[in-house]
């Protein structure tokens, strides 16, 4: 088996380099002179051994990096699916934040409405333009007219500014 395939990388190194090896593989071991023949045997399998000696180091050298290249691949692969987790979290905490900051929302709607349009007038002034545009938003119509009216002009006139365009039917 060992000398088949150093009559096949032979017969490879004649064709390519040229230095006269024989051609075909039954010429490969017969004598063509003593002192020649020895000489550059023994070159052409050191050079043959240095090859495969090479080759063997690259080939572990490219099994490394494959495993090393798994092994990132399944540690990327875990931190994704982690991320995964950590975004769906985020998602849920913040549509329940959502609709918790809705439900407050309703409920200070429902309290001002039910104060005295003045008194809802001096705190609803106070408030972030934002969460007042929210909670008039969630009043009756009668009951954030009556507030409107009793804030100041600028004021009110602000706050209905910033009311979303309405949808027409």
């Amino acid at each position: 088996m060992r000398s088949l395939r150093l009559t096949a990388i032979l017969l490879s190194l004649g064709l390519v380099l040229g230095d006269g090896l024989p051609l075909y593989a039954e010429d490969t071991f017969a004598p063509a002179g003593p002192a020649t023949s020895s000489v550059a045997q023994r070159r052409i399998e050191a050079a043959i051994q240095t090859q495969l000696k090479n080759l063997k180091i690259r080939d572990k050298a490219l099994e490394k990096h494959e495993m090393e290249l798994k092994t990132l691949e399944a540690e990327v692969d875990k931190k994704l699916s982690e991320l995964e987790k950590v975004r769906a979290e985020v998602t849920r905490l913040l549509e329940r934040k959502t609709t918790q900051e809705a439900e407050k929302i309703k409920t200070l709607s429902k309290i001002y409405e039910k104060m005295e349009p003045a008194n809802a007038a001096a705190i609803i002034a106070g408030l972030d333009l934002e969460l007042a545009v929210e909670i008039l938003q969630n009043m009756k119509i009668k009951a954030a007219g009556r507030i409107l009216d009793n804030l100041g002009a600028p004021t009110a006139a602000k706050l209905s500014s910033s009311f979303p365009a309405l949808a027409r039917d």
